[in-house]
Parts: structure tokens; C-alpha cells; sequence
């Protein structure tokens, strides 16, 4: 009889935890700390009202002060049992009708909407002013060098996310590229944003349609608002559960406010097996 109320917290806990980045996605800011409060809201309310409602039932069935077994009529005993039994149940069933029917934010939504807000990340960014004229990035980690454009997927390789690079990946150990200030860590852990003090934004994501995995396999050492150091470590990720789920694990690197530059150059190969911090490409402005 217990079961269903720990396993109807822990979906409202699912429901709530889902809709933080709906809500950064919705209103165009993120409210964690304030949207979680409201499980532990849920979670007391629904406690109190249960216990004042188990006192009326136990009024309206004749459980009252001194009142024995053989007090309670037949008609009280048929008013508790659907009290305490049935109307419960019912109300149960009406809850999970509302919920398939108006809670729609499934996990392939949801993945749509982190990438959603990568894309508005990377498109705010253009907008800061670059005061460097000429910026090179390391390696974050360790593995073969590709093409960026040869990617599969057509933001980054088309550009839109900004100019970069792709590494196939050795080691599941990410550090930072750049000096600067963390800007975003998506939630899923998968993709990290530094700014640095000239106003270059670098966007390092792991993997492609690892948003999917929502976070497992995944570890972030950073937070947003932290300032990193050159070779500080961003994150770790398990390429084994990367492959399992069939996703591609490589690793891409990209300046999302390229446009404020008017070439960049690769310092090594592509094909060629490069080092963790290993400097691989330069930004320039103007010839």
C-alpha cells in the first residue's frame, strides 16, 4: 500500500529536474536552485494534507477517543475502506491520465532542447567584443586530429557553432583550451563554454547526440562563473558508454565568435596524433 507514494514523488522529482532547462529554454534564464525547491514543497504539502485527511476519515468512520473494533458500524467500515482504499486509487488513475496527457517533455524533447540552448549560446556570444589579434588554442585532449567540417553534424560542420577543430578522442580526460571563465556547463555535462579575458568564447563539446545519454558517463569538474587556468580539467567522460549507446565520441573545438577573426590556421596535420595541450590552432585578425 505504500509503494505508489515514493515512486509518485520520484516521478514529480523526474518531471521537475526535466523542466530547468524547458524553463532556460522558455523564459531565457535558468532557475535551478529555485525550480528544485519546489520538489520539497510538493513533497511537505503532500504530507500534511494526507495526515488532516486521515484524521477526517478516521472522525467520519467513528475513530474517535475511546471508540473500540466493535463501536465501528458496518456503513463506517465501507466509509474508511474507500476513504483510505479507494478513493486513492481513483485518484491515482486521474493523476496519471493528467500527467501522459499534459506532461510532453519526453526525453528526445528534452535532448532538442539542450542542443537548442548550445545554439543560442554560441549565437549570444558573437555579439562580445574581441580585444585579442591573435589567439591559439591547445588541444583539450589526447587523440587524432580531424577536420572540423568533416564532422557529423551540420552545425559544426557547417560553422554555425563558430571555426575550430575535431579530435578523435584516446583518453576520456577534457581540459580547458584557453584561459577564462566558465559560461555554460550544459547540464548533460557533455559540453563546456569559457570566455576568455579578451572576449574569445570557446564552445568544447563531447561527443555527437551525446546529449541523449543525459549525463551518464559523464563527470564536470567546473561550474559556471569559475575561472580556469590553460590545461585546468573541465570533465571526464567513459568512451565505453558512448560506443554502447552507438554515438560517435569525438571531441570538437570551436571559437564561437570566429567571425571577429579573418583566418586561423592549424598548426598540425589532420590525421595526425596529437598531444593534450598541444597547441593546434591560431586565430588572426587581419593578414
Amino acid at each position: 500500500f505504500f509503494i505508489p507514494q515514493p515512486l509518485v514523488f520520484l516521478v514529480i522529482l523526474m518531471i521537475i529536474s526535466d523542466s530547468v532547462e524547458y524553463g532556460q529554454w522558455k523564459l531565457g534564464h535558468r532557475d535551478e536552485s529555485l525550480t528544485l525547491s519546489v520538489r520539497p514543497l510538493v513533497d511537505k504539502l503532500g504530507g500534511a494534507m494526507s495526515n488532516w485527511l486521515v484524521s477526517l476519515i478516521a472522525v467520519a468512520a467513528g475513530m474517535t477517543t475511546g471508540a473500540k473494533a466493535a463501536d465501528i458500524t458496518v456503513h463506517q467500515q465501507v466509509v474508511f475502506k474507500l476513504s483510505m482504499f479507494g478513493f486513492p486509487a481513483a485518484a491515482m488513475l486521474i493523476g496519471a491520465f493528467i500527467i501522459a496527457r499534459k506532461i510532453t517533455l519526453t526525453e528526445a524533447r528534452h535532448a532538442e532542447i539542450v542542443e537548442e540552448l548550445e545554439h543560442r549560446f554560441s549565437a549570444a556570444t558573437s555579439e562580445n567584443e574581441v580585444k585579442a589579434n591573435v589567439v591559439s588554442l591547445v588541444n583539450p585532449t589526447t587523440g587524432q586530429l580531424v577536420d572540423l567540417s568533416s564532422v557529423n553534424d551540420e552545425h559544426f560542420a557547417s560553422g554555425s557553432m563558430g571555426k575550430g577543430f575535431a579530435i578523435k578522442p584516446t583518453d576520456g580526460a577534457v581540459f580547458a583550451p584557453i584561459s577564462g571563465t566558465i559560461r555554460q556547463v550544459l547540464p548533460t555535462r557533455h559540453a563546456v563554454g569559457i570566455e576568455s579575458e579578451d572576449g574569445v568564447v570557446v564552445l568544447i563539446h563531447v561527443g555527437i547526440g551525446t546529449v541523449k545519454l543525459k549525463g551518464e558517463g559523464f563527470i564536470s569538474y567546473v561550474e559556471q562563473g569559475q575561472h580556469v587556468e590553460v590545461g585546468d580539467k573541465l570533465l571526464e567522460f567513459w568512451p565505453p558508454i558512448i560506443e554502447k549507446n552507438g554515438l560517435d565520441d569525438t571531441v570538437l573545438v570551436t571559437v564561437t565568435n570566429s567571425e571577429k577573426f579573418s583566418a586561423f590556421h592549424l598548426e598540425k596535420e589532420v590525421g595526425e596524433k596529437v598531444e593534450a595541450l598541444s597547441e593546434v590552432i591560431t586565430f588572426k585578425k587581419g593578414e
